[in-house]
């Protein structure tokens, strides 16, 4: 390049973007974004589009019924900022934050892909009323008419099951709102008494009266049939239990059988025998399994050496019906419908008392549920309509205001809380 070229080009960018060398020499640095070439982008999300006339715009609250539980102290109108606050906040509490937007690239199947995760830890619970919002039907876009008779949260996506007697297996995206179907299994002559996700929500596990049970794989959409155990019809595949751990499964069957498998390779691993029929059981923690049935005979055995390390009687109970366990309390529902609190350490005494007896139901008790903080009990029995309480662990009293005359429930054959205790 010739010293007259390069000259005339020298003057040639000046006179298009100015003299760029002393835009930057000598300058103060500015906070201001006004005037620079450049912004360096510091990981601030923001919205791509807004909209200040929607924003500053007043929104009545009463118009719909789904806003009105959004409604303040203040009034019953709110701006458009302010009900995005308030939107924003409240999906964060049920649902937690999705993976999506803090871009974990994690792998997952086509089912679980689509959803994000419900982790967000609860908020303390209200001591004295529940506040509770009606939601959609989770089924309510591929229902059945059959009894249902398994429904469950999946232990970190926002994916939920319905199962029953229609002998299908139904997943949903959930949300609250529109529920979307995401997949349907048929088992064929396969009418599902209980259904569970495993602890780490790979697969469903699902369980008959036929003398064989299935497993179906979220991450393939396939299910797999797995054989009975040969010459030993006492041995029932209706009724079992998960351990939180994840590594066994535990079925109940005739004459106070209880066998456990692998979680892993669904490979029997022991039979142990409860005194009298059984009805219910749970694991308690990694090494313990609680068994209740017949008498009202409760017995807690060591997996590590397969022996009855203690036994009570439930207090007034006649037949033990449902277990339910936190990590602070036990609940053991009875035939009349009693349920007894106890604290957890004492159930390893033998004369074992309840810290609380509840008499809110007067039918056989066929649930109790905690939620995942241990601070909210349910209980439920299917014989009469409408039979579902809520406990309150702090005050180990009734919650007063939920459910109400109104609230639709007919018979309820199962429950379950959503991890957080959004649903």
């Amino acid at each position: 390049t010739t010293p007259d070229l390069q000259t005339e080009t020298e003057q040639l960018e000046n006179e298009l973007f100015g003299d760029i060398e002393k835009q930057f020499v000598n300058k103060a640095p500015s906070t201001s974004h006004d005037d620079a070439l450049f912004v360096i982008d510091r990981g601030e999300k923001r919205a791509v589009w807004s909209d200040e006339e929607e924003c500053d715009r007043e929104i009545s609250l009463g118009d719909r019924n789904i806003t009105k539980k959004l409604r303040t102290g203040d009034g019953d109108t709110m701006s458009g900022r302010q009900l995005e606050v308030k939107l924003r906040s409240q999906f964060k509490k049920i649902h937690g934050t999705p993976n999506w937007t803090t871009g974990d690239k994690t792998s997952q199947s086509s089912i679980l892909a689509s959803t994000g995760h419900m982790t967000q830890p609860s908020k303390s619970l209200p001591v004295k009323k529940l506040s509770v919002t009606r939601c959609k039907n989770l089924n309510s876009r591929k229902g059945a008419k059959c009894v249902v008779k398994s429904l469950e949260f999946h232990p970190a996506a926002t994916i939920g099951f319905v199962a029953g007697y229609s002998k299908s297996l139904d997943l949903f995206e959930v949300d609250g709102e529109n529920n979307k179907h995401l997949h349907r299994h048929h088992f064929a002559n396969f009418p599902i008494d209980c259904a569970k996700f495993t602890a780490d929500g790979s697969e469903v596990i699902l369980g008959s009266k036929r003398p064989h049970f299935y497993t179906f794989d979220l991450n393939k959409c396939t299910a797999i049939k797995m054989a009975g155990i040969r010459n030993r019809p006492d041995v029932h595949y209706k009724n079992f239990v998960l351990s939180e751990n994840g590594e066994y499964l535990g079925f109940q069957g005739n004459d106070g059988l209880f066998s456990v498998f692998s979680a892993k390779d669904k490979q029997l691993v022991k039979c142990i025998t409860h005194r009298t029929r059984i009805n219910c059981s749970s694991f308690l923690t990694d090494n313990i399994i609680l068994t209740a049935g017949h008498g009202g005979f409760c017995s807690l055995w060591d997996m590590r050496t397969w022996k009855i390390i203690n036994e009570f009687q439930d207090d007034g109970a006649l037949h033990v019906t449902s277990i339910g366990h936190s990590s602070r309390h036990v609940a053991v529902g009875s035939d009349s419908g009693v349920v007894n609190i106890y604290n957890k350490d004492d159930i390893y005494k033998t004369s074992s008392k309840p810290l609380r007896v509840l008499m809110n139901l007067t039918t056989e008790v066929d649930r109790t549920v905690f939620n995942s903080t241990g601070e909210l009990l349910a209980i439920s029995s299917k014989e009469l309509k409408h039979s579902l309480r809520l406990i309150n662990l702090h005050s180990l009293q009734c919650v007063p205001n939920w459910p109400t005359s109104n609230t639709p429930l007919a018979h309820v054959s199962d429950m379950h809380f959503s991890p957080n205790s959004g649903y």
